[in-house]
Order: structure tokens, then sequence, then C-alpha cells
């Protein structure tokens, strides 16, 4: 007999309706091991304005492109949407490399 014990993760599009970001399951051969829920984090205008004002052309244009728009807020939409992809991805890292 062998025991699976394969740790893998998923990554899932939260609902806008609970605030949007992502979902990770964490699996240990074939059963669920785990979960976490990652946000997008909410912040004052003003630190978007901050944030924007502080990007050269060149990542303003990369950022207004992943939003696919042309407005700043939709831009710092797409920056939160990532960060929180990302810690999402290396939680999922962590689970399948190292198993905690």
């Amino acid at each position: 007999m062998t025991i699976d014990t394969v740790r893998r993760y998923e990554i899932t599009p939260r609902s806008a309706a609970l605030g949007g970001g992502w979902n990770l399951v964490l699996f240990h051969g074939g059963d669920e091991a785990g979960r976490g829920v990652f946000p997008i984090a909410e912040e004052l205008p003003l630190v978007g304005m901050t944030w924007w004002n502080s990007l050269t052309e060149e990542l303003r244009a990369y950022w207004l492109m992943m939003a696919a728009s042309a407005v700043p807020a939709a831009a710092r939409h797409a920056f939160l949407l990532a960060e929180a992809y990302t810690a999402a991805q290396d939680e999922g890292q962590a689970w399948s490399v190292n198993g905690h």
C-alpha cells in the first residue's frame, strides 16, 4: 500500500461581494488540509494617490495595462490584486515545499 503525500495548492478568485482577492486551498494527498483568504487590502484614497505619484511612466503604463483601464484607481486595484495573489502563492509554495 502506498500513501499519497503530495502537497499541492489551488488559488481561486474570491467573490467581489466579499471584497475580492483570492482563496487558497491546501491539499495533502487528495484531501483538503487547510484554507486561506487573501483579500484586497482596503486603504484610504491618499495611499493610492501617493503610490501613483511615486511610479515611473513605465510602471504607470504597466499597471494601467494590467487594469485594462486609463483610470489610476483601477491601476491601483490591479496592483493590490496582484499583491494579494503573490501572498497566496507564497503561502501555497511554502506549504507544498515545507509543509507549513
